[in-house]
Parts: C-alpha cells; sequence; structure tokens
C-alpha cells in the first residue's frame, strides 16, 4: 500500500494505493493520528480508486478518521472508489455513513 498525500490549507487530500490489509491499517492509523493532531485541517477526501480491497481494520481506521472529522467539525468524504469496494461499501452501508461522491 502506498500513500500520497496533499495538503492545501484546510484540506488533507489522501490517496491510496493498494490493498489495505492489516498492515496497511496499522500504517494509516499512524498517519491519521499525525494528521489529526492538526488543528488546521478540517476536511478530508480520500481517493480509493487505486485500492482493490480493504480489511476490516483498515474501515475501522477510516471510520474513526470520519469521527474525528465530524466531531471537530469538519468533515471527511470518499471522492473515489474502485469497482471491488464500491460494492463492499454499499454491502456493509458504509456508504450511508462516509460521504461518497466528487
Amino acid at each position: 500500500m502506498d500513500l500520497d498525500i496533499n495538503i492545501e490549507q484546510d484540506r488533507v487530500r489522501i490517496n491510496i494505493m493498494g490493498p489495505i490489509d492489516t498492515a496497511g491499517g496499522s500504517e494509516l492509523s499512524t498517519k491519521f493520528a499525525e494528521l489529526a493532531k492538526d488543528p488546521t485541517l478540517r476536511h478530508a477526501e480520500f481517493d480509493l480508486s487505486d485500492v482493490p480491497s480493504i480489511t476490516s481494520a483498515g474501515i475501522g481506521k477510516l471510520l474513526a478518521f470520519y469521527k474525528h472529522f465530524d466531531q471537530a467539525g469538519g468533515g471527511m468524504r470518499i471522492i473515489a472508489l474502485s469497482p471491488q469496494l464500491s460494492k463492499q461499501f454499499k454491502e456493509i452501508h458504509l456508504d450511508q455513513i462516509i460521504p461518497i461522491g466528487s
């Protein structure tokens, strides 16, 4: 799994490439903790178009990050999903919790 993180003003855009497995979930947790320490960040956008699969650990990290931004009065959304993740997110109703779309 590779991460490309771009910060502009109060917005962070995170592009994840590759499967998010248990090790990737741990890496996400570390990166998300670093980003959560920045009080100027109010919005997060995720591009998951290059993620073929995600484990429950990765989903848990996304939900925790979503909760952080929601509680801070900001927002998080997923701007792109791979077809596999789109199906998975709909099956577990994650698309009803985290906004998906541009």
